[in-house]
């Protein structure tokens, strides 16, 4: 026998034991939780929890984020109708002086400048009122 065989041996035969010493059906998840009671009672509410947790982020905000000057693009792109409406309509208010026209015509206009920061992957950096200035 060479020196790795050696080895493949004893680890063969550690194994035949372990088994053996598991009784004729062999390792099972049952026998398991039924020897650590209390370890799978923990590991089942830590996994409930992670669970909940990862379903309570997926599911949607049910409260109305309204949009900001400081909001992204990235967040323009993910608003409601209502929001985005809403913002526009505050935008032509405040900035009606600087050339805000009406609040379809500023709903367009942020609408086309978030995608152009979109497509020069600079929405999650560029604010309302700077893709409204092109400051990009």
């Amino acid at each position: 026998m060479r020196a790795g065989e050696h080895a493949s041996v004893d680890a063969d035969a550690r194994s035949r034991d372990i088994l053996r010493a598991m009784g004729p059906d062999g390792p099972s998840l049952k026998k398991l939780i039924l020897a650590h009671k209390r370890a799978a009672a923990g590991v089942i509410a830590v996994v409930l929890v992670l669970v909940g947790v990862m379903v309570g982020a997926a599911l949607p905000s049910t409260r109305d984020v309204s949009l900001s000057d400081s909001s992204t693009c990235s967040a323009w792109g993910s608003a409601s109708q209502a929001q985005r409406s809403a913002y526009a309509r505050r935008y032509v208010a405040e900035y009606a002086s600087n050339g805000a026209r009406d609040q379809d015509t500023t709903e367009a206009d942020l609408t086309g400048a978030c995608n152009h920061a979109a497509y020069l992957g600079e929405a999650d950096d560029i604010s309302l009122v700077a893709a409204m200035n092109h400051a990009f």
